[in-house]
């Protein structure tokens, strides 16, 4: 079979996503992939217990597991993503993956040994040499995105829901000014013990709807964290008054995939896991969506296919000539 360059296997996967959901099953099914096996709600907590018995022994092993299975997917959402009904519905459907009563911020902590992730944070902890591979090839791929967008050192960067700070510590390696947002207390002390020596590092302990800079910032970067925020068109309005009117936002490795609808909670088996485990809020939102979710909020955006490897998606969005004209004349 002759592989196609990037950007043409991009463009054709854009095109199977745009077909109806049953034709996409039928393309995939003529091309060999089928998918996961479905799974119902009512035998989720069985799959997942056989996952948590394998993560013991192998994270490889666990994830394979987990890759291999989906949620039946749920049918009956309003057809207007943009609305109260539908957001409800995605909240109805959070509470029956995740097993809660509901959504808080608190469900966003992590269980981190701080001394232990000084020594060895994720990804490295897991043992895996493809799990770390990935993120490394992930995290070369967010430095690369900036310089192509033209954001070099010294540049003013704030990073939402940095975590682990593994981007974060590369960031100021290569000389930006970094302020990371972020929400759980330990990330924050693990951040601040991790800083590189001479590095500008700001830990800001917040949410990422909360955050209000004394001053704009050249970019704002979102990596494996836009997904997690509970109002996301919340926050891409107000992201205009968190970067410069020629500064861009930079999305990457977020899960931007065919979905059984417009946006809403993955049904895919790691994130099933995240969020009955954890009850961590796991979104996802089909590259239809999050375009017209960007545009609705005065942003235009790019999106650069991913490259070999574990390289993830990149969307860099910049304020439409409207908005950044007005913002300008403020």
């Amino acid at each position: 079979m002759i592989a196609l360059p990037p950007l043409l296997r991009q463009g054709a996967r854009d095109l199977v996503d745009a077909l109806p959901a049953p034709a996409r099953r039928a393309v995939r099914r003529a091309a060999g992939r089928p998918g996961p096996r479905q799974v119902p709600l009512d035998r989720l907590d069985a799959e997942l217990a056989v996952a948590a018995d394998l993560f013991t022994t192998s994270e490889d092993r666990a994830r394979a597991f987990l890759d291999g299975l989906t949620l039946v997917p749920p049918g009956g959402h309003p057809e207007d993503p943009f609305s109260a009904a539908y957001r409800d519905w995605t909240w109805a459907l959070y509470r029956d993956i995740s097993g809660r009563t509901g959504y808080s911020l608190a469900n966003e902590a992590s269980p981190i040994d701080v001394p232990a992730a000084l020594e060895r944070p994720f990804p490295f902890a897991t043992g895996s040499p493809s799990v770390v591979a990935g993120d490394l090839e992930a995290r070369g791929s967010v430095l690369r995105s900036l310089g192509a967008a033209g954001v070099v050192p010294p540049a003013r960067l704030v990073e939402y829901g940095p975590g682990w700070g593994n981007l974060t510590m590369d960031l100021l390696a290569t000389g930006y000014d970094v302020t990371a947002v972020e929400l759980d207390p330990r990330f924050c002390e693990l951040l601040t013990a991790r800083r590189v020596p001479g590095g500008r590092l700001e830990v800001v302990p917040t949410d990422m709807l909360s955050f209000r800079p004394d001053e704009p910032f050249d970019v704002a970067v979102f990596f494996e964290s836009f997904h997690h925020c509970d109002d996301h068109l919340a926050l891409l309005e107000r992201l205009h008054a968190v970067v410069r009117p020629d500064g861009c936002l930079l999305f990457a490795g977020e899960p931007l995939q065919d979905m059984p609808y417009p946006w809403g909670p993955r049904l895919d088996g790691l994130s099933l896991w995240s969020m009955r485990t954890y009850g961590w809020l796991e979104l996802g939102f089909t590259p239809a969506y999050f375009r017209r979710a960007l545009a609705r909020a005065g942003w235009q955006a790019r999106r650069r296919p991913p490259g070999r490897g574990a390289a993830p998606d990149v969307v860099v969005a910049r304020a439409g000539s409207a908005r950044a004209g007005g913002a300008a004349r403020r």
